[in-house]
């Protein structure tokens, strides 16, 4: 018996959640562009992607084939991905496709399929729609079968604008009552809030959002301020909001008494925390106050005043779950809106609030806190559970968190990170390829930071190559005499690294020490000025 329709929290897939993810995953699905979707298509879709490591199975316990995923530059046998898929059974089970590795297909494509990137359905063919490309191009050599090293970033954020300016939480797929486009909402409520000059949404009032039933954003508006209202009566304490007390609200505005199907942790944080990352990607939503509030990006108001009258809407039955209608709303969410997709970069002209933030960090947060986390953003096993830096993807944090931490370290230095920024200073996406993540520089020395998260040998190729060929360009085009060198961090260094930056040392007379994200923490501590991060025994 069908499930009667109902009001749903909205609640974005969580399988996938790094936007370059999404794209290496369509470069996968789109080798098989216009096939027809059978059970062996399926397969070998799969196989491609654990052949590429995208997906390493929860279930695999043969320890040589685990370290196997873990080298990039490892390549497995068809035997081996046979193995691999025969000893890593998927318990799943999705509406329309087998239980097993069909079902964990569909729950890697799903959330790209709402947003108009891809479209498939069992024995239909493929489609990659023109934005999907677009994603695609921005990660994949289409000519050398090969994932880029750099991508930029910008470009894919203005791929999520164009698809969150259309996205409807009742849609086929979700067979949802509730019916709104949640970034028209949100950004219709943020703007009706900063012209009363009252506070930004606080992130404990997003679970309301999740809930809220349709597209009326004056009656959100009115929802909000009660609410606040009523809890400062309570509590005497603005924001002070007990979280049953939203969660109770939240139950009320779904018309359910179900905490079974609307778990608490649910609905208050999980769907909370891939709001705000979904929201964030777009470029046009802003973090204040440490991460208790959200607002819009004032870099991006022009774009927010399209968003906000655009009109558009899916013209078919939303809660019809058929695969024509499906098909209909691919379609719909498939078109591109030239002024919102675009390759010009969001406002870079934010250095001096972006070391604004990092000093109001460093002194906010204590240097314990800071090697903390910077070892928990190294740590494939641990989570931050900092309600800022949760929100902020790993090679991004790493980035912000190694810039607060020389910071912190260095009075004397002048630390400028090369992450694009939000109106604030809060890093929204990383450095974009040919500069360096962080530039540290004093009166006598001139240091090129660079980060990354790989851990095999392939440090050596999308690392150390090119920072050589960018510290070179520095030096040649300098107009200062200072001592420059750059410095590479990593969970841990592979042994090609030490071998190449001695190669460097040696060849063009450069210097590039490298230190695991242990060293570094030490190294840093015990250095009084950024040339002792020079370590010259590193590199004989």
């Amino acid at each position: 018996m069908a499930r009667k329709n109902e009001r749903k929290i909205l609640s974005f897939s969580t399988t996938i959640r790094n936007p370059r993810r999404i794209c290496e995953f369509l470069a996968i699905l789109s080798k098989f562009e216009n096939q027809e979707l059978t059970h062996e298509i399926i397969m070998n879709i799969v196989k491609d992607v654990l052949k590429n490591k995208l997906y390493i199975p929860r279930a695999m316990k043969d320890i040589l084939l685990k370290n196997n995923f873990e080298d990039k530059n490892y390549i497995f046998t068809d035997e081996e991905l046979n193995y691999i898929i025969q000893k890593s059974p998927q318990n799943h089970k999705e509406k329309n496709f087998e239980l097993g590795w069909e079902s964990r297909f569909d729950t890697w494509y799903k959330l790209m399929s709402e947003f108009g990137f891809c479209y498939y359905s069992k024995n239909e063919k493929i489609l990659i729609s023109e934005s999907g490309k677009i994603l695609i191009n921005a990660v994949y050599d289409i000519h050398n079968n090969v994932f880029k090293d750099d991508c930029d970033e910008s470009l894919i954020g203005s791929i999520f604008l164009n698809a969150l300016s259309k996205y409807e939480i009742g849609n086929p797929y979700k067979k949802n009552l509730n019916y709104n486009n949640p970034l028209r909402v949100l950004l219709k409520l943020l703007q009706k809030l900063k012209i009363n000059n009252k506070s930004p949404l606080n992130i404990k009032e997003i679970p309301i959002l999740l809930c809220w039933h349709n597209n009326n954003s004056e009656e959100l508006y009115q929802y909000i301020i009660d609410l606040r209202n009523e809890n400062y009566d309570l509590t005497s304490i603005h924001f002070n909001y007990s979280d049953e007390v939203i969660y109770t609200k939240c139950l009320e505005l779904l018309e359910s008494n179900n905490q079974k199907r609307f778990k608490f942790n649910q609905v208050i944080k999980e769907a909370v925390d891939e709001y705000i990352r979904k929201m964030r990607i777009t470029g046009v939503i802003s973090i204040r106050g440490n991460g208790k509030f959200i607002d819009i990006n004032s870099n991006e108001i022009e774009k927010v005043k399209y968003i906000i009258n655009l009109n558009s809407c899916f013209a078919g039955n939303y809660l019809d779950d058929s695969e024509a209608n499906k098909l209909n709303f691919y379609n719909y969410m498939a078109e591109i809106d030239s002024y919102l997709i675009t390759t010009k970069q969001i406002s870079t002209d934010n250095t001096n609030k972006k070391i604004d933030k990092l000093k109001e960090f460093a002194n906010i947060y204590q240097a314990e806190s800071i090697k903390k986390e910077l070892m928990i953003t190294c740590s494939k096993k641990q989570s931050s559970k900092d309600d800022l830096l949760k929100l902020i993807d790993r090679p991004l944090r790493f980035e912000f968190l190694t810039a607060i931490y020389l910071t912190q370290n260095f009075s004397n230095l002048h630390v400028i990170p090369n992450y694009k920024s939000d109106d604030e200073g809060y890093p929204i996406f990383t450095a974009s390829g040919g500069k360096a993540d962080i530039i540290a520089f004093d009166e006598n020395t001139e240091s090129y930071i660079e980060v990354s998260l790989i851990q095999d040998r392939t440090q050596t190729t999308n690392e150390m190559i090119p920072i050589t060929r960018h510290l070179q360009e520095y030096i040649k085009n300098s107009t200062n005499n200072k001592n420059k060198f750059s410095v590479f961090i990593a969970p841990n260094i592979h042994s090609d690294v030490k071998t190449y930056a001695q190669f460097a040392k040696d060849k063009f007379k450069i210097n590039i020490p490298y230190y695991n994200i242990s060293d570094f923490i030490a190294k840093v501590e015990d250095s009084e000025e950024i040339i002792n991060l020079n370590d010259e025994s590193l590199l004989m």
